[in-house]
């Protein structure tokens, strides 16, 4: 396992989760309970705690593959599995087990003032059970998580369970939400299977962009998606979008991706949510650490990448 390199698109998601959190160094993996200590700890100390590697890697270590595409251009991506052994070497993803299934952490966010509105039934409270020596049986009880024990879950209003869940906690006066999605186990056929999940259409209420040292470095110099049409159209395209497998192109996206040639997309949309896009300068498109990348329409592209273009500042 510590022969295994963890995937360059990885790496440096890690690297910004980290300088976003303003973490320095890694923080103790402890079961915490929330009751009695303030809200901002308890996430600093578990949310922190644990970088986003992705399932590939995961299954990987665990002797499974990553993404396996066939020739009617479907991608399927395996469920995570865990090491045979623990996983103390590694570094966790964010997750939550759910009727068998693992949700991890998200692109997409949630406003402060919108998440009361999304919470939905509640599904129960996370057992905090899982961290860096935990075996795979840990994995199998539901509602396992690395979050800390107690916290509430729920489904989200508008969404899909099977493919959205949420936590939201209130302490006083102060709350925290946080979308967990279930991007494995699944196959994607095309651009719908994924984010047509999101309720992107119809429901945009702004974009903004940013370059990529900017995304990478932190930097909130956020510039308006000013087209409203040219933005409407790009979103509706989604859907249809050519999914790919990262590692057969992994060469080429690196370099776009150390580029001037990629740019962080942030939609905000009418029910609070925003949605993170990493938008490559061919026409490609990431989310998240997920296996897949995905390709899109030529010409409909062109029109939003020359909106990107634009040096107008504004603020998200």
């Amino acid at each position: 396992m510590n022969k295994i390199d963890i995937p360059a698109e990885l790496s440096d998601r890690s690297k910004r989760g980290v300088t976003r959190a303003g973490l320095e160094m890694k923080k103790s993996r402890k079961r915490l309970n929330l009751t009695g200590i303030s809200i901002a700890a308890a996430l600093f100390l578990s949310f922190g705690a644990f970088l986003l590697i992705g399932s590939s890697y995961l299954n990987e270590a665990g002797g499974g593959q990553g993404a396996i595409g066939n020739k009617s251009g479907e991608i399927f991506i395996p469920a995570i599995k865990l090491p045979k052994g623990n996983t103390e070497n590694m570094d966790m993803v964010g997750l939550i087990v759910y009727k068998g299934k693992v949700y991890t952490q998200t692109n997409t966010k949630i406003k402060p003032a919108f998440a009361k509105t999304l919470v939905g039934e509640k599904i129960g409270v996370t057992k905090g059970n899982i961290d860096e020596w935990s075996s795979r049986k840990a994995y199998g009880e539901e509602l396992a998580s690395t979050i800390p024990r107690g916290v509430d879950v729920y489904t989200v209003v508008g969404y899909d369970s099977d493919f959205r869940i949420m936590i939201y906690i209130e302490h006083d006066g102060e709350t925290h939400s946080e979308f967990y999605e279930n991007l494995n186990g699944i196959t994607i056929s095309s651009g719908a299977d994924l984010f047509g999940q999101l309720n992107m259409i119809g429901n945009v209420s702004t974009a903004y962009w940013r370059t990529r040292d900017e995304w990478y470095n932190s930097i909130e110099n956020f510039k308006p998606v000013t087209d409203t049409t040219v933005l409407n159209a790009f979103v509706a395209e989604l859907n249809n979008v050519k999914p790919k497998l990262r590692k057969h192109n992994q060469e080429a996206l690196d370099e776009l991706r150390n580029s001037e040639s990629a740019k962080e997309l942030t939609i905000h949309l009418e029910d609070g949510t925003t949605v993170e896009l990493e938008i490559l300068g061919d026409g490609y498109i990431l989310y998240g650490a997920m296996d897949v990348y995905f390709e899109m329409d030529e010409a409909v592209f062109a029109d939003m990448w020359d909106l990107l273009q634009v040096s107008e500042s504004g603020n998200a």
